[in-house]
């Protein structure tokens, strides 16, 4: 094999291709941060996906049901190009940043916490992964529990630990 064809196929090394981009406030770009909560814990539980219908997600989010599993699968065929860590797939605080920055309204984020907040407590189990997803939306939304859920969880952010998250 020549060097320039070993340059070719070769990876690179220390460049991440980015996440796909969504317009500001879009459907689909609240959709890719419900289908984050969906996996934050590393599986799909039927609970979770129970938790759309019940709380009429689609509709809050302004998308179809098909246009929102196909962001999901969007989403899965873009962090297979992401490092893996832990057992997942390493989304780093900035890339996190700029997937809460695509949700720019505040009554939009308000909405889309609270449809996180009952996606991730569906299954009765908050994984850790669940609680890092929760806390990185509110500090990056510069909102508070109590303005999502109307209870407190204690010092469970405290706790949290890691600045990656892992899907």
């Amino acid at each position: 094999m020549s060097l320039p064809t070993r340059k070719m196929i070769s990876p690179r090394i220390g460049s991440v291709p980015p996440l796909r981009s969504y317009p500001s406030d879009s459907p689909r770009a609240k959709a890719r941060l419900l289908a984050l909560a969906l996996l934050a814990d590393g599986r799909l539980g039927q609970e979770e996906l129970e938790s759309l219908e019940r709380h009429s997600a689609f509709h809050a989010l302004g998308i179809s049901r098909e246009d929102f599993f196909e962001v999901l699968f969007d989403f899965c065929n873009d962090v297979v190009r992401l490092p893996n860590g832990r057992g997942g797939y390493l989304l780093t605080p900035s890339t996190l940043d700029e997937l809460f920055a695509e949700v720019r309204n505040p009554e939009g984020r308000r909405a889309l916490a609270r449809l996180i907040f009952d996606v991730i407590r569906s299954d009765r189990h908050l994984a850790e992964g669940e609680q890092r997803l929760l806390w990185n939306a509110l500090d990056a939304w510069k909102m508070r529990l109590d303005d999502v859920a109307g209870v407190k969880l204690g010092h469970a952010h405290a706790t949290l630990g890691p600045e990656h998250y892992y899907c």
